[in-house]
């Protein structure tokens, strides 16, 4: 969304240990880069704007599309982009040590023509081994309840290597319950299709086919806390492990992404039709005035 772009300065941060080197841009808080100290490995997708421009994007305050682009508050609508502004703004670094470092966010005029709530943002990203941890920290300084969503999108290489298929990898699933996970897909419009599908696994694994992203985002609700990446060989390199109610999964469909997004989301796009207020969305997320909404996914690299 060009409002929220520009004339604005990006600067790349890093964090290292012996075993990670990490670059975040205060451009939206957006991880960059995490690459294997020992043997240069990168994990993240590079960004090239012939599949998709970005590699981490913060989503918020909303996740996902809105019907029509805007929502319903107190009689009033606003309009919104997909995934909200948090991810076109530049954040100011708030705290920098060793192994983390915080960036924060705060409400203007300009936030407030789309979003009519006072908040503070804080994200932190700290390194301990192999684990990358990405918390969220969500402050209401306003006088009402803010109603917001927040979530992670972060793209991974997949295939790791030269001269390998993404078909020879799999996901990784650790269910909450017994069977196989089930998953709604995204209708042409981006918004939530109530149809149900169930994604076979064999062992916990899923391999993945071309015709895998078709219809864009699987979208898992209340069944996971945890989502791999695994080699062809059946061992991981990445795991995703988040207590968000919703994680989605996604590649730009029809074009054979060499990259998988691992998505936990706190709220979703808006079912398709809906049309109440926003108190009413799915998963929307409330905060009463000074309350603070606090939570994280963590990274392993393996």
């Amino acid at each position: 969304m060009g409002l929220f772009r520009k004339k604005q300065v990006s600067r790349f941060y890093l964090l290292r240990n012996e075993d990670l080197v990490v670059y975040v841009n205060n451009l939206g808080a957006e991880l960059m880069s995490v690459k294997d100290a020992k043997n240069k490995t990168e994990y993240i997708w590079n960004g090239d704007p012939e599949y998709w421009g970005r590699r981490s994007p913060i989503l918020f305050p909303f996740v996902g599309a809105l019907n029509g682009q805007l929502y319903r508050h107190k009689g009033r609508e606003y309009l919104m982009p997909r995934h909200g502004f948090a991810r076109d703004m530049i954040f100011s670094k708030s705290a920098e040590t060793e192994d983390q470092i915080w960036f924060v966010l705060d409400s203007d005029e300009k936030t407030k023509k789309s979003y009519p709530f006072d908040f503070h943002l804080a994200i932190r990203y700290r390194l301990r081994g192999r684990i990358l941890e990405v918390r969220w920290v969500v402050t209401n300084k306003d006088t009402e309840p803010m109603y917001f969503s927040i979530g992670g999108h972060p793209a991974f290489r997949c295939p790791l290597k030269k001269g390998e298929l993404q078909t020879d990898y799999y996901l990784g699933f650790e269910m909450e319950g017994r069977g196989n996970p089930k998953y709604h897909s995204l209708s042409r419009r981006g918004l939530y299709e109530n149809k149900e599908q169930e994604l076979p696994l064999e062992h916990g694994l899923y391999r993945l086919r071309r015709d895998t992203f078709k219809q864009d985002t699987m979208i898992f609700e209340k069944q996971t806390t945890r989502i791999r990446l695994v080699r062809p060989d059946k061992r991981p390199y990445v795991t995703l492990t988040c207590a968000a109610p919703v994680f989605g999964v996604w590649s730009p469909p029809g074009k054979q992404a060499p990259f998988i997004c691992i998505e936990p989301w706190y709220g979703r796009c808006d079912n398709e039709g809906f049309s109440g207020d926003l108190r009413e969305k799915d998963w929307i997320q409330r905060l009463e005035p000074n309350e603070v909404f606090e939570a994280a996914y963590f990274i392993e690299f393996s």
